[in-house]
């Protein structure tokens, strides 16, 4: 197959200029099959409708994969590897700032910071990228909002570079993330069909590319019910290898030797700052601190007094997640239930009124348990608990107790 590369851009630019939202399938910006589209309720600026895929455009994008596979591959990988470089060209930090401050609630300033670090990954990524394995085939990206655009590419990249094509589905609470990045793909002339897009609210079209037959590899993030359903539905159909990014907080540790100032400082800042964690949100944000207990208490106070200055605890990130709420008030009555006492913060109104565009409430809870539920909390969110250690090798290993097993796991999905 001869791969033809020339500029392409002028129907995305005119697609935005009208504030359209649309799938990219080959070299077509399009609607979804059957005109359907959901309703994103944007933080500033009212809803926004993006398409709603179903399986017609699944099997549409998927054969546009295919369509590109093999010529992808049968070029030389330093040449895909020049036209990926392209992409972190195109990927304008300056303008993906624009686009993404009202999504993330972010200032201007907090946007641009954000994403300059995105797209910086990205390019890092490409240099360790330059060797590799070769590979072929087609396969299915499900895009979560934490990798925002350069995080997404950088995932994406290995198997570019390998020479397969990849169908990319955007995650619904951020799907102009993944927009953005199927834009500068365009802008960087990659032949058409190695990287489609589809937009969907996450309830078919998982479902439909896991149906799909002879795919080379299924890439996910964040375990849910709806992914384990769709898991074990399609086990014993679908013969392709399975990798799933966790999700998941993280535990720090306040040693003997340590300055409770200076820890206090570190801590709010993962654990609540706006444009590092997006308030608490972000995967590896702080969500336990294992204090040595000859310094609790005078953390503890460092702490309280940080969190009632900090101008990010005062103006937190909106709610990213729908169910933040839900969350925060479980991890409320969960923490009193086990007998750990809340120093900061409260659990969100339970009336049903929540407005997304305010912030989420942090809670700080004291005398929390290792073994507690509390202490094994591992979604993403503003809550924090502090545990009292005896010893510094006693913090290290719980730590790596409560973080758990590696956040990638590998798998094959076979009959």
């Amino acid at each position: 197959m001869r791969l033809e590369f020339r500029a392409r851009g002028p129907q995305t630019l005119r697609a935005v200029e009208r504030n359209e939202h649309l799938n990219w399938i080959g070299e077509r910006w399009c609607a979804a099959d059957a005109g359907a589209t959901y309703e994103l309720g944007a933080r500033i600026g009212g809803p926004e409708c993006w398409p709603r895929s179903r399986a017609a455009d699944v099997r549409a994008a998927l054969r546009a994969n295919a369509t590109a596979a093999d010529g992808w591959s049968a070029l030389a990988r330093a040449r895909r590897w020049e036209l990926l470089a392209r992409i972190a060209d195109a990927l304008d930090f300056e303008a993906l700032a624009r686009e993404l401050e009202p999504d993330l609630g972010l200032d201007a300033g907090e946007a641009r910071a954000r994403c300059e670090e995105d797209v910086f990954r990205f390019r890092e990524a490409l240099e360790l990228l330059r060797d590799g394995e070769p590979a072929s085939g087609v396969g299915v990206f499900r895009a979560h909002w934490s990798d925002f655009v350069g995080g997404l590419a950088m995932r994406v990249a290995p198997h570019l570079l390998a020479g397969q094509a990849v169908l990319v589905l955007s995650d619904p609470r951020l799907p102009r993330a993944a927009e953005a990045l199927a834009r500068a793909c365009e802008r960087a002339a990659l032949p058409a069909g190695v990287i489609t897009l589809l937009h969907d609210d996450g309830s078919e079209c998982g479902d439909c590319a896991l149906e799909s037959a002879g795919l080379a590899f299924v890439r996910w993030k964040e375990r849910d019910e709806r992914l384990d359903e769709l898991v074990s539905r399609h086990a014993v159909r679908v013969e392709t290898s399975w990798q799933l990014w966790r999700a998941t907080n993280a535990t720090t540790v306040v040693e003997s030797s340590a300055d409770p100032a200076l820890e206090a400082l570190r801590v709010v800042e993962s654990f609540c700052g706006r444009s590092s964690t997006l308030s608490g949100q972000h995967p590896g944000a702080i969500a336990r601190v294992l204090c040595h207990e000859r310094l609790f208490s005078r953390f503890t106070e460092e702490l309280l007094g940080r969190l009632e200055t900090a101008p990010d605890v005062r103006h937190a990130v909106p709610a990213l997640d729908a169910d933040l709420d839900d969350h925060l008030r479980r991890a409320w009555s969960l923490g009193l239930d086990e007998g750990a006492t809340p120093i900061f913060g409260s659990a969100p109104s339970d009336r049903g009124d929540s407005d997304v565009s305010r912030g989420a409430c942090g809670i700080v809870f004291t005398n929390v348990d290792p073994r507690s539920g509390l202490a094994r909390l591992t979604r993403p969110a503003p809550v924090l608990g502090l545990i009292r250690v005896a010893s510094d090798s006693r913090a290290r290993e719980l730590q790596r107790e409560l973080d758990g097993s590696p956040k990638k796991e590998h798998r094959p999905l076979r009959s």
